[in-house]
C-alpha cells in the first residue's frame, strides 16, 4: 500500500483550531501503528499506510505526492525560515515517539529516508539568516526601542533560548522567566516565575513568550489597567490569553503573522530540490521491491520442502546410517539450496520495480 499524507499548514487554518486538531490526532496515533504525526508551529500533518481518518480540514495527498512532500518539508523547503533546521529534528523526534510504539515498517521507512534527505540537503549550508525568534525581535523594535531597555523573554525552551539572544543580539536587556524561577538562574534560565513575570511585564519595553500552557497571570495585569508593552508569543496554541490579546490590538504578534517564506538563493534551493528528488526515488524503489517479498518468501520454501522430501526420501533408503551422518546430510543438503538460491534471492530483495519478482514467478512456477 502506498503511503498517504494529510496536511494543513499556517495560512490554511488557524492556531487554536491547529492546536486542538494536534490533539485530537496525538491521542489516535497511539492507537494506529501506520501512522505518524508531525506537529510543528506552522503544520500538523499526519502520514500512513492503509486506511485514512477522515479530518475535512486537512488536505489529503497519496503516493509518490505524500513522499515527496515529507522530505521538502525534511529539507525546510517547505519551511517559514527556509532551509531551517529545527524541522528536521522534529521530524526526527516524530520518528523517534512511532519507534517507541512500534510503527509500521513503511511508515518508519518513509521518515528515515525523509531524515537521510534532510540532511543532504544542508549538505551545502545557507547563508546565516533571520530565524523565528529574530523575527519576533524585529517585529518588536518596529514598535519600541529595545537598546539598552529591559525585554522580558518567558520562556526556557528552545524557542525561548533563541527569543532571549535575539533580544539580546539587538541590544536589550533581557530578563527571563519560566513556570518556575530557578535560584541563582544564570543568563538564559529563569529568574521569575509567571506570577513575577505578569508583574513586572508593564514595565519592560517589549514582551516575548514561548511556553506551553496559558499565561492566565498576565490578565492581572491587564484587568488593573497597566499600560502593557508590545507582545510577540511564538506558542502553540498561543499562551497569551484572547482577552489580553483584544486589549494589545495591532501590538500583539502571534505565530501565524511570521508565516512568510523568504527567497533563498536559487543554486541552494536547486541542490536541495535534487537531494529531494534523489531521496523520492530511492524510497519509491525500495517500496516498489517490497512487493517481492511473498514471492522471496515463496522460493526459499518451495526450496526447503523439495529439500526435505528428497532428504526423507535417502534417509529412508539408508536406515543404517548413525546420528552423525544424518546430521551431516541434512547440513549438507541446506547449504546446497542455499548456495543455488542465494543469487536469486540477492536480486528480489534488490528489485526496485517488480520486474525480478515476476521474473521469479514465472521461472520457479510461483
Amino acid at each position: 500500500m502506498l503511503p498517504w499524507a494529510l496536511v494543513v499548514q499556517a495560512g490554511e487554518l488557524e492556531v487554536n483550531r491547529r492546536a486542538q486538531l494536534a490533539a485530537v490526532l496525538r491521542e489516535l496515533v497511539e492507537f494506529h501503528r501506520q501512522w505518524v504525526l508531525l506537529d510543528t508551529c506552522h503544520r500538523v500533518e499526519l502520514y500512513g499506510v492503509g486506511p485514512t481518518p477522515a479530518q475535512p480540514e486537512m488536505a489529503r495527498i497519496e503516493g509518490e505526492e505524500a513522499v515527496r512532500h515529507l522530505f521538502r518539508v525534511a529539507a525546510g523547503l517547505e519551511s517559514a525560515v527556509v532551509g531551517e533546521t529545527e524541522i528536521l529534528g522534529q521530524v526526527r523526534d516524530a520518528l523517534g515517539g512511532a519507534r517507541t510504539r512500534g510503527t509500521d515498517e513503511r511508515v518508519a521507512r518513509l521518515f528515515e529516508c525523509a531524515i537521510a534527505a534532510g540532511r543532504a540537503a544542508r549538505a551545502r549550508p545557507l547563508p546565516v539568516r533571520d530565524g523565528l525568534a529574530e523575527r519576533a525581535v524585529s517585529w518588536l523594535g518596529a514598535r519600541a526601542q529595545l537598546t539598552g531597555r529591559p525585554v522580558l523573554v518567558v520562556g526556557t525552551g528552545a524557542m525561548g533560548v533563541a527569543l532571549a539572544a535575539a533580544a539580546a543580539a539587538v541590544g536589550g536587556v533581557v530578563t527571563v522567566a519560566g513556570r518556575h524561577r530557578e535560584r541563582g538562574a544564570a543568563p538564559g534560565h529563569a529568574q521569575l516565575d509567571l506570577v513575577g513575570a505578569a508583574r513586572r511585564a508593564p514595565e519592560m519595553a517589549a514582551v516575548a513568550v514561548a511556553i506551553r500552557g496559558e499565561w492566565s497571570e498576565l490578565e492581572g495585569a491587564v484587568a488593573a489597567g497597566s499600560a502593557m508593552p508590545p507582545v510577540a508569543d511564538l506558542s502553540v496554541p498561543p499562551s497569551i490569553p484572547a482577552g489580553v490579546q483584544k486589549a494589545l490590538g495591532p501590538h500583539f504578534l502571534g505565530i501565524d503573522e511570521l508565516w512568510q517564506r523568504v527567497p533563498v538563493e536559487a543554486s541552494w534551493t536547486a541542490s536541495a530540490e535534487a537531494a529531494v528528488a534523489d531521496g523520492v526515488a530511492d524510497f519509491m524503489g525500495w517500496l516498489r521491491g517490497r512487493g517481492s517479498v511473498p514471492t522471496l518468501v515463496a522460493l526459499r520454501e518451495r526450496g526447503e520442502a523439495r529439500r526435505q522430501a528428497r532428504v526423507d526420501r535417502l534417509l529412508r533408503r539408508l536406515p543404517d546410517l548413525d546420528e552423525r551422518a544424518r546430521e551431516l546430510v541434512e547440513a549438507m543438503s541446506r547449504q546446497l539450496v542455499t548456495d543455488l538460491l542465494h543469487e536469486p534471492i540477492s536480486a528480489l530483495r534488490a528489485d526496485r520495480d517488480g520486474s525480478h519478482g515476476e521474473a521469479a514467478r514465472m521461472l520457479f512456477d510461483l
